[in-house]
């Protein structure tokens, strides 16, 4: 059970360094695609945590506090209504995802 969370977490936390660095050292292209997945990892985090083989359920709290941070990060650090977005937009897609997996894996298609 934790170790789709720590795994998680060590990646969210690499990747987040790294953008620290690339933006340090002015590598825009690497800073914006580290950017991009740190985004994907936060819209996704249910999503990633089921495929390591954890439960998705374990992301709904997390989900809306990364969901702040990246929206603060686009906001150019500042406090704006558009942080709201993030934060909604995060739990639809956790929402989405938990109703998602309720259903469990597709059925067989065996053509007729």
């Amino acid at each position: 059970m934790e170790r789709p969370i720590v795994i998680y977490t060590v990646v969210y936390i690499a990747l987040f360094v790294s953008h620290i660095v690339a933006a340090a050292n002015d590598w825009n292209i690497l800073f914006r695609v580290i950017a991009s997945v740190i985004t994907i990892q936060t819209f996704f985090a249910g999503l990633i945590l089921h495929k390591l083989g954890g439960n998705a359920l374990h992301a709904r709290i997390p989900v809306i506090l990364l969901g702040a941070g990246l929206g603060y990060a686009y906001s150019g650090m500042n406090i704006r209504l558009e942080i709201i977005f993030f934060i909604i937009f995060a739990m639809i897609l956790q929402y989405g995802t938990e109703k998602g997996l309720k259903y469990g894996e597709l059925a067989e298609n065996n053509n007729g």
